[in-house]
């Protein structure tokens, strides 16, 4: 038997790099070496410390990642051993209410590789042939895994509905924030601007020709007269993508009239924020959320094989697979934006 490395979490915040078989392939499947596995700062830090709704434990975790087919199955049509790939993580049942009202964000049977399925941070994994994406040439491993965020941010501006010539603020410059800044702008908005207190990730924004302002956290009026100088009557649309509700209010205040907020990051769930409903009534003011994505793969690798959204600045730094650990604790570092996790070593 073909035994595999791969980290398995026994239970919420536990976890070891284990031998195991490689997954064996079934006639619809194909098992990708994989060679570059990102973490998410959100749902694999949910793993190792409280657990994730979607966690069926023991499981390997791994959500975003990108290899080589491994193997075909017998019926598989399309791919061969040594192609470039990724795939999509999420596995929708397709028969519940929300699936057949193509909801499928909201399937009441909801399952993920790397949260309910084996998914990435492991030397080989296996997944259904529909879900197997090809990966556009110039894209390495590294930006190639990071798919799956991007397909996120897709599904993000969809939601959003950006109309023509709407001026648009993204709070947050992290992964998703750089991500989303740039499929903004190449959307109907007139112009996008990200605002963020970390000066580096502000400067690879405007590296990619994207407006920015600097957030002085312990001063907020600073932020708040900058937008209103360059939007004296405030914004059409925001996205949130920091994380933290207590951003938010103060997001409501930058709105234009008929403005619309859209959550993009999820905060956590003892977080509460007051919201004033007459000053929404007056202004006409919009909040909704977007959680992760569904069958937006595809949109994604055009937007990054057409180079509109562009990724190769944003893995800080590469691990092994033993080096996990020492990973998992160095997405809180504010100075990073991905880590990438290489289960089979560092060549491509």
């Amino acid at each position: 038997m073909e035994m595999m490395k791969a980290l398995v979490y026994d239970r919420p915040s536990v976890c070891s790099v284990q031998e195991l078989p490689i997954p064996q392939c079934g006639d619809d499947e194909v098992v990708i070496k994989v060679m570059a596995a990102s973490i998410c700062k959100g749902a694999d830090r949910r793993h190792h410390t409280t657990g994730h709704k979607l966690g069926r434990y023991p499981i390997t975790t791994g959500h975003e990642f990108a290899g080589y087919v491994h193997r075909v199955g017998a019926q598989v049509q399309g791919f061969q051993a040594g192609d470039r790939v990724t795939a999509d993580n999420a596995v929708p049942c397709g028969g519940c209410y929300f699936c057949k009202r193509e909801m499928y964000t909201h399937c009441e049977n909801f399952m993920s590789v790397g949260h309910s399925i084996p998914g990435g941070f492991a030397q080989y994994l296996k997944v259904k042939a529909s879900s197997v994406f090809r990966l556009p040439e110039g894209l390495s491993f590294n930006e190639g895994c990071l798919t799956e965020p991007v397909a996120c941010c897709v599904n993000a501006v969809k939601r959003l509905d950006v109309k023509y010539g709407e001026d648009v603020l993204v709070f947050g410059a992290g992964p998703n924030g750089i991500i989303l800044a740039q499929l903004l702008r190449h959307s109907n908005a007139n112009r996008v601007v990200v605002l963020a207190p970390t000066r580096f990730k502000l400067e690879l924004l405007n590296g990619y020709g994207i407006e920015t302002i600097q957030i002085d956290q312990k001063d907020p009026e600073k932020h708040r007269r900058e937008v209103f100088d360059r939007f004296p009557h405030g914004v059409d649309a925001i996205v949130d993508a920091t994380g933290s509700a207590s951003v938010l209010p103060g997001c409501f205040q930058l709105l234009k009239k008929r403005g619309r907020l859209l959550q993009f990051s999820s905060t956590k769930d003892d977080e509460d924020i007051t919201i004033n409903p007459a000053y929404f009534y007056r202004n006409e003011l919009h909040y909704y959320t977007c959680a992760w994505q569904v069958h937006e793969f595809g949109a994604a690798l055009e937007a990054m094989s057409s180079g509109k959204v562009k990724l190769d600045r944003l893995v800080s730094r590469q691990y092994s697979l033993e080096e996990f650990h020492q990973a998992i604790e160095d997405v809180l570092d504010r100075n990073v934006l991905k880590l990438v996790i290489r289960p089979n070593g560092m060549e491509d």
